[in-house]
């Protein structure tokens, strides 16, 4: 995690995006592989166009590499972080977003997975906070439930603090 924790904050959490969002892009990879073999060392095309079949089976390899590195150290740097006084999200290679939500301004939460979803652990979680922007969905999730049980829990121990104190 990239966000500097404040003083008397603790990370009690931290979730990323679903493997699910590189299977696209790995597929891709190993249809790039497989036309690679092929024009290779399977078919001999005999010639200039050999040449250029040959070379463009390369840079479609490549590209679909670069493709799939691209996605996946995107997704690994694509995360949710619940602190005992936030929820935090980071996303971004070179471009870099981060977004705060106070435990104190988040309303309403909830959460839906599809079937699918529900058999690889996946999904979507909503905030609605009190802020202008309304609600925030993160989508694709790893353990949505969980993630977002433990806001709920967070901004409750928040609020029994706070009204302690008063």
């Amino acid at each position: 995690m990239r966000t500097q924790l404040r003083p008397n904050e603790q990370k009690l959490m931290e979730t990323r995006t679903h493997w699910m969002t590189v299977v696209k892009p790995f597929l891709l990879l190993l249809l790039a592989v497989a036309v690679f073999i092929l024009c290779q060392f399977v078919f001999h095309i005999e010639g200039d166009l050999g040449g250029i079949v040959r070379w463009a089976s390369a840079l479609f390899l490549a590209g679909a590499a670069l493709y799939f590195l691209y996605r996946e150290i995107y997704r690994r740097r694509d995360l949710w972080a619940v602190t005992n006084l936030r929820v935090i999200d980071e996303r971004g290679i070179f471009t870099l977003y981060s977004k705060e939500s106070p435990l104190e301004k988040i309303n309403n939460l909830s959460y839906r997975q599809s079937l699918l979803g529900r058999i690889l652990n996946y999904g979507e979680v909503e905030i609605q906070t009190a802020a202008e922007d309304g609600a925030t969905i993160y989508r694709m999730v790893t353990g949505p439930k969980l993630l977002k049980e433990t806001i709920a829990q967070c901004r409750e121990k928040y609020d029994h603090g706070a009204n302690a104190g008063k």
